[in-house]
């Protein structure tokens, strides 16, 4: 069986955004914020279950990016300044670690959003990798990365036991940093950041790698603790991966997610198939390569549309 889901953010409405910069101006009120929002995630929740996607997203339509939500989730961080996404023309704050990370409890559902979903929703979470967090992040603790690594970690496995008692059952973790070139030490300092935020979790846990060629890491990030390994496909060739043991699950990412051109269904069949044929992994998942909010709100509908066009033809 072959399942589709959001691998990230969604973009926000016009009508988000102008409320959003409304307030930041003082001539509007976060109520008026927070009831479009409601408005928004009800209407993706809506669109997921239209395209039968198998889990769902709310897109973190309240999440000014990656990292901004943990500053009021977590002790020690603030945000800190604006800095380029990768090759994108997008920003982040990088979090500053002034203190001990850990995680404070309260606020989850202010950007969880599971109350945008019926009970019943298979719903999925999508978290900062430990060793993409403390990379990008400023520290200015004096304690090492690997030590920050391991705070972040702790934090966020408790961030998960609150996931998971609010019926969340997959766990993301975003890891752009891992698909660049790093030493042996990087990678096992980020393993053992996964053996504390992932292993056992009661759930299925994802490892998702873009922006990079994720073939040059795979044989290390396939020792660690995850059920899945997420590939960018248009980062990351099939053909390199002919000499790879791929004992786990595969994130497909072959829809392109920084790319208005929509893609052919069937063309995309016939590459996830090739995947499955040449990887032979234990399970498989297509999604977007990375987050959908690069491109324009009516395109990354139809590309989650797509999503469940590939699903019926497999």
């Amino acid at each position: 069986m072959v399942e589709v889901h959001l691998s990230g953010a969604f973009p926000r409405s016009e009508k988000l955004v102008a409320a959003t910069r409304a307030v930041e101006r003082g001539k509007a009120k976060q109520s008026d914020v927070e009831a479009i929002l409601r408005e928004d995630n009800s209407s993706l929740a809506g669109l997921q279950k239209e395209a039968t996607l198998d889990a769902a997203v709310d897109g973190q339509l309240n999440w000014h990016d990656l990292f901004r939500p943990f500053s009021d989730l977590f002790t020690g961080i603030q945000p800190g300044s604006l800095t380029r996404w990768f090759d994108n023309n997008t920003f982040y704050r990088a979090p500053v670690v002034s203190g001990k990370v850990s995680f404070k409890g309260g606020k989850v559902e202010s950007f969880f959003r599971q109350d945008a979903f019926p009970r019943t929703s298979r719903k999925k979470a999508i978290l900062p990798g430990p060793f993409t967090f403390a990379t990008l992040a400023e520290n200015n603790t004096g304690s090492s990365t690997s030590d920050l690594i391991d705070e972040v970690s702790h934090a966020l496995r408790d961030l998960i036991k609150s996931l998971q008692a609010s019926r969340y059952e997959i766990f993301q973790f975003n890891e752009p940093c891992l698909s660049a070139q790093r030493n042996d030490d990087d990678f096992k300092t980020a393993q053992n950041g996964f053996e504390t935020c992932a292993k056992g979790l009661s759930g299925t846990s994802v490892l998702q790698t873009y922006f990079g060629d994720a073939s040059k890491a795979a044989e290390k990030l396939l020792n660690y603790p995850v059920d899945s390994i997420g590939v960018d496909f248009y980062a990351t060739s099939l053909d390199s991966f002919a000499n790879v043991d791929f004992n786990k699950g595969l994130g497909c990412g072959c829809i392109d997610g920084r790319n208005s051109l929509l893609e052919e269904p069937n063309e995309i069949k016939k590459f996830v198939l090739k995947a499955r044929e040449d990887l032979e992994p234990k399970s498989i998942f297509v999604s977007p390569n990375c987050d959908l909010d690069f491109l324009p709100q009516p395109v990354a509908e139809k590309k989650v549309r797509l999503l469940g066009q590939v699903k019926g033809l497999i």
